[in-house]
Order: C-alpha cells, then sequence, then structure tokens
C-alpha cells in the first residue's frame, strides 16, 4: 500500500503526473474537511470511495513486450474479468505472482525466467481494477478474492499450485489466502504490510480526516465486505498458516518499513528472512540477487536464516561454518 495510493485515488488514470497527484490531493483534503463541517456521512462516503480506488498506471513497452511472450488468458471474478498470463510448460507444477497496491502482474517478471529454468510454470496477472483488468475498486479483500479465483482458476485444469511470491498488498494478500486455507506450500512475500488499520491512519492523516471519521470509514468498509480488519492484524492474520515462507524486504523501503517484514516473519512458524539495501520499495522487485533467493527458496535449493530476534542484526550469534 504505497503512499501514492492516496494522491492518486480518485480517477483512474494511466502515467499520473506528480503535479497533478498533489493537486488531487489538495482538492480532496478540502473536500472532505467540508464535507466532514456539513455532512459528516458524505466525508465517510468520499473517504471510504477513495481508499478502495486504486491508481491504474499503464503498461510499459518493456513490460507488454515481455507478457506477448506468454499465453494471455482471462479469469472470471463476478463482475470482473482478470487478465492473466501463463509462461512454461504445461504440466510442470505452477507458480502464482501477485503483485502490489497500483502495480501490475508485469512488474514481478523479473522471477520468470529463474523459475523457468527451475522447472515451474509461472503464472501472473492483474488484480481488480489494475493494469489490464477491469473493475474500479480493490482493497486486501478484492486481492485476496483474485488470487483465489485465479488458483482455483489453474487447479480446475488439474494443474498444481505449488508456491506464491506476492509482493506488498500482494504478498499480504498471499499471507491472508495461505491463512485461510491453511494451505501448505511455499511461499515468497516481498515487502509485506502487516496492519491495514494502521495504513488507514496514514491515509486518514494525509486527508486530514479526523479519527471518528476514520472509524466510521473503516466500519462501512468492513460492513460493506463482510470482513472485520483485525482478521488481518498479527498474531491472528497467520496464526494457520501452514506454508513454508521466505520473507524479503529491504532496510530503506519507504513505502512499507522493514519493521513490518520482520514482525510478519517472526509471528509466521520456522518463516525464513532476507534482508536486502539500497533498493527500497520496487527495485527489490529487479534485484538479480532477490529473484535468485525466490527461485532457490521455492526450489528448496537453499537454506535460508530465520528471521533475528528483537535487538539482534542477525540470527547467528557468530558466523556460520562452512560445510
Amino acid at each position: 500500500m504505497s503512499s501514492r495510493a492516496i494522491s492518486v485515488n480518485s480517477t483512474n488514470v494511466r502515467n499520473h503526473r506528480p503535479l497533478a497527484a498533489a493537486a488531487a490531493l489538495a482538492w480532496h483534503r478540502v473536500s472532505i474537511a467540508v464535507a466532514a463541517a456539513l455532512a459528516p456521512e458524505k466525508a465517510v462516503d468520499t473517504a471510504a470511495r477513495l481508499f478502495s480506488t486504486p491508481p491504474r498506471y499503464g503498461h510499459t513497452e518493456r513490460e507488454l513486450e515481455f507478457l506477448s511472450t506468454g499465453t494471455r488468458f482471462e479469469v472470471r471474478l463476478g463482475f470482473v474479468a482478470l487478465a492473466a498470463w501463463r509462461f512454461g510448460r504445461q504440466g510442470d507444477p505452477v507458480v502464482v505472482l501477485s503483485h502490489g497496491w497500483g502495480g501490475r502482474g508485469a512488474q514481478l517478471r523479473s522471477f520468470v525466467t529463474p523459475l523457468l529454468e527451475a522447472g515451474y510454470q509461472v503464472v501472473l496477472f492483474d488484480h481488480a481494477g489494475h493494469g489490464l483488468s477491469s473493475g474500479d475498486e480493490a482493497t486486501l479483500v478484492h486481492f485476496i478474492q483474485a488470487l483465489e479465483a485465479v488458483i482455483g482458476h489453474v487447479e480446475v485444469r488439474g494443474e498444481r499450485v505449488v508456491a506464491l511470491v506476492g509482493h506488498s498488498l500482494g504478498a499480504a494478500a498471499v499471507a491472508a489466502w495461505l491463512n485461510a486455507t491453511g494451505r501448505e506450500l511455499r511461499a515468497v512475500l516481498v515487502a509485506p504490510p502487516t496492519s491495514v488499520e494502521r495504513y488507514s491512519g496514514f491515509f486518514a492523516r494525509r486527508l486530514g480526516l479526523r479519527e471518528p471519521l476514520r472509524r466510521a470509514m473503516q466500519e462501512r468498509i468492513e460492513r460493506r465486505y463482510g470482513k472485520r480488519w483485525d482478521e488481518f492484524e498479527l498474531p491472528q492474520s497467520v496464526a494457520n498458516v501452514r506454508a513454508r515462507v521466505l520473507v524479503i524486504h529491504d532496510a530503506g523501503d519507504t513505502s512499507v518499513n522493514l519493521a513490518s517484514g520482520l514482525a510478519l516473519a517472526r509471528a509466521l512458524p520456522d518463516a525464513r528472512f532476507v534482508r536486502t539495501e539500497g533498493l527500497g520499495h520496487r527495485a527489490v522487485l529487479r534485484d538479480p540477487a532477490v529473484v535468485a533467493d525466490a527461485a532457490d527458496f521455492i526450489a528448496n535449493r537453499v537454506v535460508f536464516p530465520p528471521p533475528p530476534a528483537r535487538g539482534e542484526t542477525s540470527p547467528f550469534a557468530e558466523p556460520a561454518a562452512i560445510a
């Protein structure tokens, strides 16, 4: 859930410019302040709509060129058509990739070739309201539903999903799906957020929304989608996870703090953790070492360290012996 989500949430646009985004944010702050004073219910409606409307960015030429090498297919999710692509040989075990808020499946393209070389098929897709998929709304609930729909589409064909890779909100969706299903597979979570409520607090501060109205917005969204946000808070958000999980997080991530990834890794049973430096929130998806770590973990070729305990920088008291 990047901070950019707030600045462009009002409309679905392509390649939104920073100045226009700043102007949109300023306008939303003024309109919500006026509504909060004159018609609080309208302010709550507006905030809930903004919170649930993702920015839609166009694919780059490089992304479109890459997608053209895969086989495109469609997955229905109610009235929404999810655009998806398949890479690799039919019959090979499948790895599904789940992008983040405001992103596109093609942003995870660097993971595809290493996974194909390791003997997997790869399926990536655009979440509802993102990329080439239809729809205007997206929340964590939508992300979970889309992931479930894509996995179901793959498995109804008789193929086996053995691993998932998620980034940012797409990683939160992976963790929530694993918690709901108890599926025992492998998952790589890159820059995972751990609290919808904390993010809503950030969102509210950006819009100048006071806590009573933020709470009302939360309750309205919870009622609409039939999910309480505390279901997605640690530790209950991972209480039923049985998957083997690798969490990868960059120390300089300014969109989702490193502490979030560490907290998630510590709460998961026997999770593994890789900390990177100098990559931030998005470049981490293109880093060759990160991509190699993900493929090695999924293929069970490398044993990664557990997360460090609180107050420690490494889980090891001394350098590990070379066997």
